[in-house]
């Protein structure tokens, strides 16, 4: 059986692709809040010294290089009637709830006013730690679905792309909701900060984790694993044996130190311009032209591979941001100005949001079909191991970093009150960190892709040889002729 061939059926049905879609936007609930409002939280809520913040999350991002392709490896070796990701997909949303609304409840079960005080510290490193793991395991093995859900490439594009346009959305509500629950608690009477982020754990925790538990119930593996229970080790070489998985890594590794502007977002909008509601206006436009973005992915892809999205998708973005911060350097904290220039560059920015957020993750897939196609092996869970590690590296990084230059450019916290006047100084830091600092890591990022070799008529000669040694797939896992070694 031939590629076209293979191509030519489609397995999943729109209802499994929503599903699929829905369950990553639960997920992702969480995930938007402790991107972009972590810091702030342990900072300006919780009322933790900063450096102490920055040393905790770097310590974390060393245990997540040691964690997450362990718990891909296990993923890979697990072996039952339900397949080997369902059963991680369906154990793991009910502790990860909990903990998510555990770690948020941190501020109101210790009151101590101290920045430095050991009960807020152990329970900070506690609850994030715990959360972060759990994390990791839902991450992976959803994800590694994305790999198992069909052999047809087709199909993986538009399971993929209807989950990560649901994960906008989704991400999209949280990053709207908490701006406003932070102006409403920075005023005389208003709500009480602490209670509107354990709400915002309850939120993000219960209902987000009942809706992500819907990709054990309702999603499907398709592509058949082998027999043979591979060990620990073996998983792990898989990626030295991967040279297009690789390089996706060295990329990911040198852009992951870029996403401190997303660290500084929050302080860009409360303590530059006065509201963190200003982002939801400047969201608005976005939230528009990002659906827009992902309708653009099938016309893309007729004209480039993607490795050629990826190089230019981030050229893209990088000459948007070093234009707006050379725009707005010397009228950052002009409100109408500024809000207006967010709303020109992130609108035109979501243009690109589809076809970035699709593409790496199909990239992944399709290195799950290389060392298939080279030893006969899929590892979903540790190649997409590698897709979980760096996207929390790169909110790890961003985190710890944004956290340890907050007193370098003279950032002000107060135990009495989360919003201190800052310095002009201090603004212009922010400023450059939010919009500039990103650049420079992105086209580093650029570099490995140069090197990246799994298009055109590789990427085809693999996808034909694939299928070719595959039994036609049933509607549920398939068997699988054994393999070819190449």
């Amino acid at each position: 059986m031939g590629s076209q061939q293979m191509n030519g059926r489609r397995y999943v049905g729109w209802k499994e692709s929503l599903v699929f879609g829905l369950a990553n936007g639960g997920q992702n609930v969480s995930l938007h809040v402790i991107t972009f409002f972590l810091n702030y939280f342990f900072i300006n809520v919780f009322n933790i010294n900063s450096s102490i913040v920055a040393i905790m999350l770097l310590v974390e991002g060393i245990w997540d290089t040691i964690n997450d392709p362990l718990m891909g490896a296990v993923i890979d070796r697990t072996r039952t009637r339900w397949g080997k990701l369902r059963p991680f997909l369906l154990g793991v949303p009910v502790p990860l709830a909990l903990t998510t609304v555990a770690l948020f409840a941190g501020p109101l079960l210790i009151a101590n006013p101290s920045q430095n005080a050991v009960s807020k510290v152990v329970y900070m490193v506690a609850t994030y730690f715990l959360w972060e793991t759990l994390f990791t395991v839902a991450d992976i093995s959803f994800w590694s679905m994305s790999a198992a859900i069909s052999p047809n490439p087709g199909d993986r594009t538009k399971a993929i792309t209807s989950a990560r346009f649901l994960a906008g959305v989704f991400g999209g509500f949280a990053n709207a909701t908490v701006p406003v629950l932070l102006d409403l608690s920075n005023k005389t009477g208003g709500i009480d900060i602490k209670k509107a982020f354990l709400g915002i754990g309850i939120m993000t925790g219960i209902a987000g984790m009942g809706i992500f538990s819907l990709a054990g119930f309702k999603v499907k593996e398709r592509v058949a694993q082998s027999d043979e229970e591979p060990s620990i080790r073996e998983c792990l070489e898989c990626i030295v044996k991967n040279p297009p998985l690789r390089y996706i890594i060295f990329k990911d590794f040198i852009g992951a130190l870029g996403n401190v502007g997303g660290a500084f977002t929050t302080y860009f909008y409360l303590d530059v311009l006065g509201s963190a509601s200003y982002s939801i206006a400047v969201g608005l436009v976005s939230a528009i032209t990002d659906p827009i973005s992902y309708l653009l992915i099938p016309a893309v892809k007729k004209k480039l591979d993607n490795k050629q999205i990826t190089i230019y998708a981030q050229i893209f973005t990088s000459i948007l941001n070093a234009g707006a911060y050379f725009i707005g350097i010397r009228r950052k904290s002009n409100v109408r100005f500024m809000v207006v220039l967010m709303i020109i560059k992130f609108g035109i920015e979501a243009l690109a949001n589809g076809v970035t957020a699709v593409i790496p993750t199909e990239m992944i897939a399709e290195t799950v079909d290389y060392m298939e196609w080279k030893t006969g092996m899929r590892p979903e869970g540790i190649n997409f191991s590698v897709l979980s590690f760096f996207r929390k590296l790169s909110s790890v990084a961003a985190r710890a970093l944004g956290a340890f230059l907050l007193k370098p450019i003279g950032y002000q916290t107060s135990a009495a009150n989360a919003v201190v006047p800052q310095s002009e100084r201090t603004k212009q830091g922010i400023w450059f960190m939010f919009m500039a600092f990103p650049v420079i890591f992105r086209l580093l990022s650029l570099l490995p892709m140069f090197f990246y070799d799994l298009v055109g008529a590789k990427r085809e000669t693999m996808l034909a040889q694939l299928a070719a040694r595959r039994l036609e797939p049933s509607d549920e896992l398939p068997p699988m002729v054994p393999p070819h070694k190449a």
